[in-house]
């Protein structure tokens, strides 16, 4: 079987959403809301240890992560080894 019509040479554009990928959110959604109460019971009932375990990993889906940089070393920060700073005070009266 050969490939008829046009190709898409560019690919499919940035954020666009398949049939079958918003069904599969739809579903998760309503399944989460479905069950929110139930999560919420159930929170309740775990030890503190445990509830703030959940709570820590439920929080990495709210607040950005950071991620690392690799800065360059900075070998001589000043291009002199030593700084004298001369103080002068003035006697206006």
């Amino acid at each position: 079987m050969s490939f008829r019509g046009t190709p898409n040479l560019n690919g499919r554009k940035i954020g666009a959403v398949g049939k079958v990928n918003s069904q599969v959110k739809g579903m998760i959604a309503e399944f989460v809301e479905s069950e929110a109460s139930t999560f919420r019971e159930r929170l309740d009932n775990l030890s503190d240890a445990d509830y703030c375990k959940t709570y820590l990993a439920l929080m990495r889906f709210v607040i950005p992560t950071m991620k690392s940089i690799d800065t360059p070393s900075i070998v001589n920060e000043f291009p002199f080894q030593k700084v004298e700073i001369e103080v002068i005070k003035n006697n206006l009266k």
